[in-house]
């Protein structure tokens, strides 16, 4: 099993990566903005969410069922992990060629189907990439993960400013995505080699093992994209693509932090399943307990903070002429408090096995979101998909809860919550009176949050180093 030790080490190395990575994806984002203008740049977050979608479709839920399946004692790891790349392969193939014939459907410009028809390639690359990060949390060896994103991201960006400088047009940074992702497939393939010999196997009884296991992560997968990603396509569909820049850029910034819990939970994952699976109740409640403060900690200063800075964070990022998506982030920040716990009690419906009984609360929120954003986003626009998105990951995180709680009894100690609380009030007061740059507000909010959390003693010194772990 994983130990507590191998926990904290993989977070911290992941961490510092995704950091990194997140750095270089801003700097990547603030040239594409910059290069592409509004109009051009909502073109090209509508052919990327459009093609996430057949992305979330193709995965079939195989990158968290990989996960669960080699963490179990006395497998066949080469031959699990090559029938799994060689399904990927091949659904890939398929619903990416169908992807450039299906968004001819849609009322979208030239541009905008171009990119789709380049980008699929890109996508399908990814989809073979980020799937294998299994196999690095299955050794405690994610430093290799984290190296090979890094590749792909510093490629990412030498291409997308090459191209903004020579032919800074939506089709050329769509293409800049294939290249940094074929980049990205091969070093992960190339730095899995000590621990498992990856090749595509096409064994049709391990196939059905393996979407006999994965489907109902899949169809939770699938509908809880269509709220997560259906306000952008929606939004495209009724509105000009002005406004879908706008949106689109705002929305960046929550994809940038959504990494953070995602990460985290794919790490522990292997260990959550092995606790709940060898009986170790009581440790299980406790390491959730645990990842809850974790959370919180993080979220809630990021979620106030913004509330002051958001307009001129954007203008910082994004350039100028996007100042007008502080806005719409002020208030899409808030989807993050949801976003977090949703991502921490999803993974734990998987750990926990109930993903079939979660599959119906992933259907009923898509039913309501779909719903909402065919009523609300002709007369609203991008205000009337920030409302729906609030509303469907409160519901989302909510649910996920539930299921949680009926099966596990694991409950948050909210002791770590309410001074996280108070630190993030007095953060907001202190950059109320300040008027500085926004960097500075950054740097002083932080700085001043982190002090009141340990004068409060939220956090100690020993909490740092065994809040992560969990150790009992």
């Amino acid at each position: 099993m994983t130990t507590a030790r191998s926990i904290a080490s993989n977070f911290s190395v992941q961490l510092l990566g995704k950091i990194v990575s997140i750095l270089i994806g801003l700097v990547s984002v603030a040239i594409l903005t910059r290069a592409l203008g509004i109009s051009a740049f909502g073109e090209f977050t509508t052919a990327t969410t459009y093609l996430q979608l057949f992305g979330v479709v193709v995965d079939f839920g195989l990158t968290l069922t990989l996960i669960v399946m080699i963490s179990k004692p006395g497998i066949d790891e080469a031959r699990i992990v090559g029938n799994f790349f060689g399904l990927r392969l091949v659904t890939g193939f398929i619903l990416f060629s169908l992807a450039p014939l299906l968004v001819l459907v849609f009322p979208w410009s030239a541009i905008i189907r171009s990119a789709v028809l380049v980008g699929a390639l890109a996508y399908f690359l990814m989809g073979g990439a980020s799937m294998l990060v299994g196999v690095f949390q299955r050794h405690e060896a994610m430093w290799r993960a984290a190296l090979a994103e890094l590749v792909n991201r510093a490629v990412l960006l030498g291409l997308v400013a090459l191209f903004a400088f020579t032919s800074p047009g939506v089709v050329e940074m769509v293409f800049a995505m294939v290249i940094a992702n074929a980049v990205w497939l091969i070093l992960m393939v190339q730095l899995a080699s000590p621990f498992v010999k990856i090749r595509p196997l096409f064994e049709w009884s391990q196939w059905t093992l393996i979407l006999t296991h994965s489907w109902p992560i899949a169809v939770s997968i699938i509908f809880n994209l269509l709220y997560l990603k259906g306000d952008i396509l929606f939004l495209a569909y009724f509105r000009d693509q002005t406004e879908v820049g706008l949106y689109g850029a705002a929305y960046r910034i929550l994809d940038v932090m959504t990494v953070l819990p995602t990460m985290l939970m794919g790490i522990v994952l292997p260990s959550l399943v092995a606790m709940w699976s060898s009986g170790q109740v009581q440790e299980f409640r406790i390491r959730v307990a645990r990842i809850f403060d974790l959370f919180v900690l993080v979220v809630l200063p990021v979620v106030v903070g913004a509330q002051l800075v958001s307009s001129e964070l954007m203008a910082l990022i994004a350039g100028p002429d996007f100042t007008a998506s502080g806005p719409i982030l002020t208030w899409l920040i808030v989807a993050l408090i949801w976003v977090f716990l949703g991502t921490l009690y999803g993974h734990l419906v998987v750990a926990l096995n109930k993903q079939r009984v979660m599959t119906w609360g992933y259907v009923s929120v898509a039913i309501v979101a779909i719903v909402g954003y065919l009523l609300y986003i002709p007369p609203y626009g991008m205000w009337g998909a920030v409302g729906v998105t609030l509303l469907s990951e409160a519901l989302i995180a909510l649910l996920t809860f539930f299921v949680v709680f009926k099966t596990s009894h694991a409950l948050p100690n909210l002791t770590v919550l309410f001074k996280a609380l108070i630190a993030s009030t007095i953060m907001y007061l202190v950059l109320v009176k300040l008027d500085a740059h926004v960097l500075v507000d950054l740097l002083v909010g932080g700085g001043v949050y982190t002090v009141v959390l340990f004068a409060l003693k939220a956090v100690t010194m020993k909490d740092l180093q065994v809040l992560l772990p969990g150790r009992g």
